[in-house]
């Protein structure tokens, strides 16, 4: 693609983009009237209103910090984990056999349920909210990590111990080049999940951040405040995915650049 026609190809979606949410904000506004009822289905103008005095307090703003925090350390802990446990089971027959049912069990079974079993095992507070954030992340990791390794080249693999090529090269030059962008796909799906994951899990178990502001304005029926945490939880979402899938792009650029210049 020319760069002409790549500048009108992201102008062209970026026209898409802002038609879809200006159609969005239109449904929602045409819906609050039909509702009729501002208490309980507010309009647009009325949930960003809210939103402007959430941003525009000191505590309500550290909420949104809160969350973040959450997101960022269990999703990092998850995805190092679960790359760590696809890598063993996809590598080792013995650890195979012993986790893989374990995993495809656990995973099975949303974060929610396991919501108030970790806050009597580590009581209300961080300890329990990042559990769940963990636990949402690894598994799309493991399982895309495992899917990573099965695609790699047999064939490849034997040619290149056939002519000496020792452990270390053949994973670096084979085996990770193969799973790497199944890894990454997997760690794309789990940030997302952290993001649902960690709003349940305040919801039900938190004493502060975006869920439990969320879930606490049901107290004084302020539903404009709900819809202002779910606006800041999606746009906040969006931007995450957005530097992730653009770090991970130009990453993925240099790494395959690094293996056909070795």
């Amino acid at each position: 693609m020319s760069p002409a026609a790549a500048r009108r190809w992201r102008w062209q979606r970026l026209g898409l983009n802002v038609l879809a949410v200006l159609i969005a904000v239109a449904a929602w506004h045409v819906a609050a009237l039909w509702k009729d009822n501002l208490l309980v289905f507010p309009t647009p103008g009325t949930s960003l209103s809210a939103l402007r005095d959430v941003l525009s307090e000191g505590d309500q703003r550290h909420q949104l910090v809160i969350t973040l925090r959450r997101v960022i350390v269990g999703f990092a802990l998850g995805s190092a984990l679960g790359v760590v446990i696809g890598s063993l089971i996809g590598s080792v027959r013995s650890v195979a056999l012993t986790l893989e049912p374990v995993v495809h069990f656990l995973r099975s079974v949303t974060p929610v349920a396991w919501i108030v079993p970790a806050t009597i095992w580590l009581g209300v507070g961080e300890g329990s909210l990042r559990f769940i954030v963990v636990y949402a992340t690894v598994f799309p990791v493991t399982i895309n990590t495992l899917a990573g390794l099965a695609q790699v080249p047999v064939n490849k693999v034997r040619m290149a111990r056939t002519f000496g090529a020792s452990r270390l090269r053949i994973y670096r030059s084979i085996i990770v080049p193969s799973a790497v962008p199944y890894i990454v796909t997997g760690m794309r799906l789990s940030l997302g999940y952290s993001f649902m994951s960690v709003v349940a899990a305040e919801m039900v178990a938190g004493k502060d951040g975006i869920g439990y502001l969320i879930y606490n304005s049901r107290i004084f029926f302020d539903t404009a405040t709900m819809f202002a945490g779910i606006i800041l939880l999606g746009a906040a979402g969006l931007v995450f995915d957005k530097i992730f899938s653009v770090a991970a792009h130009r990453g993925l650029a240099r790494f395959y650049a690094g293996q056909v210049n070795t």
